[in-house]
């Protein structure tokens, strides 16, 4: 299971957007970092998606939480394919 973005916040507690989010069902509830923009849209479509706005993310969880602990963006997501 690829962890595309972890937000890692006080007391170890972390909001992170993975298989759990863009493997998901149709319809059903999405609680991850992404805002439901991963969600079910499958892992293909997902590192296309977190490359476009991870940063967008970061700075929106940033925004909600000033003490962010650390950042972990997945290397798939970070990087484009050569092939």
């Amino acid at each position: 299971m690829a962890t595309l973005l972890a937000i890692i916040r006080p007391g170890g507690r972390t909001q992170r957007c993975d298989a759990r989010c863009y493997d998901a069902r149709k319809g059903s509830d999405c609680d991850c970092v992404c805002s439901g923009v991963n969600h079910a849209a499958g892992r293909d479509v997902a590192m296309i998606l977190t490359r476009q706005q991870v940063q967008a993310w970061i700075a929106a969880a940033r925004e909600a939480d000033p003490d962010i602990d650390h950042i972990e963006i997945g290397l798939e997501a970070q990087a484009i394919p050569l092939f």
